[in-house]
Formats: C-alpha cells, structure tokens, sequence
C-alpha cells in the first residue's frame, strides 16, 4: 500500500532521478547536464534567485515519483519588469496520480511569480485547469492554427493518412494538384513582400537595437527578447540545422523576425512559427515575413507551414493571407496573473504577445 508522497521544491542533484521518472512515463528525456543549463545559463537568472526550478513528489524511500518543472521568464509591460513561470515537465508515477495535483496547485500559487502559465495542457490536464477554474488565455484564435500548404501533395497525402482514408497515397497526388489550385485561386500564401527579408545566421547586435522598439509597442505582456535569451532559447536548434531566422531590413535597420523550427510528424515535414516579432507590433510587417516563410518552404519542399497567432496584430496578418485552420480538440494555454492592473491589462487578447518562444 503506497504512503501519500512528500512535496518539496526541486534541486539539480534530483535531475538524474526526474529522467528516470520521465523513461517510466514514456515522457521525453532531457539530458541532466542540459536539463540544468535550462536555468543556469538564462541571461536574467539573478531575477530569479528566490524561486524554485519546479517540485518534485517523493517516495517513502526518497524516489521522485513526480515531477514539475518551473521555467523562469521575465517579462516586461509598460517599461515594468514582470516575473513570469512556466510549467513543464508534468509527469507522476501510476501509483502517485491521485495526488499530482499538488504539484499544479503548488505552481499556480507560488508567490514570487506574477504571471503563471501552462501552455502545453494535454486533453487530460485541460479538463483538470477548467475544474481549477483557471482563466485560459483570452485568444480565442490560438486554438485555431493556420496552415498553408506549401507541398501540396505531401500535405494532402498527410491529411488522408491522418483519417486512414485507403489509397491514401494513390489519392494524394489529385488532391494535392486541386488544393494546388485552390490555394492559387484563393491567394493562399501568396502576395508581394515589401520589404527586404533575408535569412540570418544568429542573433547579433540588431537584436537588442530591436528588442527596445519592441517594448514601446502596445501595452502588452512581451517576454524580454534582446539576443542573449533568444540565443538561449534558439541557439541549439539553429546550430543543429532544425531552425532558421528570417529577418526584415529596412534602410540597414532591423524591422522584424520570424523563427522557423523544422518539426516531423503523420509523415510531413512542417515550418512551425515558433516566433514573429515586428517593430510596432506592425501588421504589414508580420505579414511580409510570414509570406518570405511561405516562399521558403516552398523553395524548400517542406511539406507546409504552421502559425499560431498571438496577438490581434499577428491574427490580422496570417487571415490576409487566407490560410487552412481547423479547431483543437481541447484548449492548451492557461494562466494565472496578480490581481490589480497586471490581471486586468491580461484579461483581454490586446493584453497578450504570445508565442511557442513561450512554450515547453
């Protein structure tokens, strides 16, 4: 018969311990030594020195049983520093489910983070946040995603496997050749760039010129983006060949980025938006680097290109240029801020610059 679990904050000593707990729920691993540069080598960690790295559950005999992740973002909003979390990692032993909430409650209560968030519920943990009663993000798009095809027959022959359509393969290349024309019809993807987009290699000093003007946009919540916490963040999968930057030049100056990562699943290879950011939160802006995205899957064979749009600027752009959507099944994003005028200025979608920079 199983003891109730002990709760405690997590150490980098319980990292060796949280991996073989993620190998007994089939979760991915993360490498310990990797899994400590995840906090030890975030440019602003000295903003978060009195926060925990996550929880973990513990048996009578000491193992993890559980564990969650807390990943530390800082944000700003009207020049204000803001500290914000991140939930990660969920993952409990069968025997210990019954008692996995503590970790979740312990997250959404902590005190020295102003803005939590759990961004990456699954089917499960989302019923489980809507019984909290846990505000999801007001973006009533995101759980929309949009789609263009930029390989046509590879994106159909994935849509009819996905359904188990027979002859799938066989049925592919029709399928393709008539969304091929649809999309031509329509303009799917399609227009003039205005602007000089190129690819770059990394994240150099235009970054942080840009990083200010992006803060003096909107009043919203932005994760702080100057070129240390985005080489942070997209370093590894730039230098491993599985992402790309696409930059906006105007006059020698930095306008504006999107960051592609390459992803693999249901047999297509896919360009998922994993960031876009434009000085002055400018739509036409949004919109080119999106359309230079596009080009490039094309040019390139990717099978098509995915953005969730974050903000009612970057939702503005992507519909301009007549994507595929569909509805999740379930709601992901969810998240708890301080009351006052943080919580109200969060309340609404014009609050919010959300992106997969933000999740896990």
């Amino acid at each position: 018969m199983s003891t109730t679990p002990r709760l405690r904050p997590a150490t980098f000593s319980d990292s060796e311990a949280i991996a073989r707990l993620n190998r007994r729920n089939l979760m991915d691993e993360m490498d310990p030594a990797a899994r400590e540069t995840r906090w030890s080598t975030y440019p602003w960690e000295t903003e978060f020195e009195d926060m925990p790295i996550g929880w973990v559950l513990t048996d009578a005999a000491g193992e993890v049983v559980g564990n969650l992740d807390n990943i530390h973002l800082l944000y700003q909003v009207n020049g204000r520093k803001v500290r914000g979390a991140i939930a990660a990692g969920w993952a409990v032993d069968a025997g210990h489910r019954s008692d996995s909430m503590q970790l979740m409650t312990t997250f959404f209560r902590q005190k020295n983070a102003e803005v939590r968030l759990a961004v990456s519920a699954s089917p499960t943990a989302s019923r489980v946040f809507t019984a909290m009663r846990i505000p999801r993000l007001p973006l009533p798009w995101y759980g929309s995603p949009c789609f263009w095809a930029t390989n046509p027959v590879a994106f159909t022959r994935a849509a009819l496997r996905r359904r188990a359509i027979p002859g799938a393969d066989g049925l592919a290349w029709p399928a393709g050749f008539g969304l091929l024309a649809r999309d031509a019809f329509v303009g799917s993807g399609r227009g003039r760039i205005t602007l000089q987009v190129e690819e770059v290699s990394g994240f150099d000093a235009r970054f942080d010129g840009l990083w200010p003007r992006l803060a003096a946009g909107h009043a919203r919540l932005r994760a702080v983006r100057d070129s240390r916490v985005l080489e942070w963040r997209y370093g590894s999968e730039l230098r491993s060949g599985h992402g790309k930057v696409l930059a906006a030049i105007k006059g020698g100056d930095l306008q504006g980025y999107i960051v592609l990562l390459r992803r693999e699943g249901d047999g297509l290879t896919l360009y998922d938006v994993s960031d876009l950011q434009a000085a002055g939160d400018s739509p036409a802006i949004f919109r080119d680097l999106l359309l230079h995205a596009i080009r490039t899957a094309r040019e390139e064979g990717i099978g098509g290109v995915k953005f969730c749009a974050g903000s009612p600027e970057k939702h503005q752009a992507a519909m301009s240029l007549r994507p595929h959507s569909y509805e999740l099944p379930f709601w992901q994003q969810y998240y708890r801020a301080d009351a006052g005028e943080l919580g109200d200025l969060l309340s609404s979608a014009s609050g919010w610059d959300f992106s997969l920079f933000e999740t896990y």
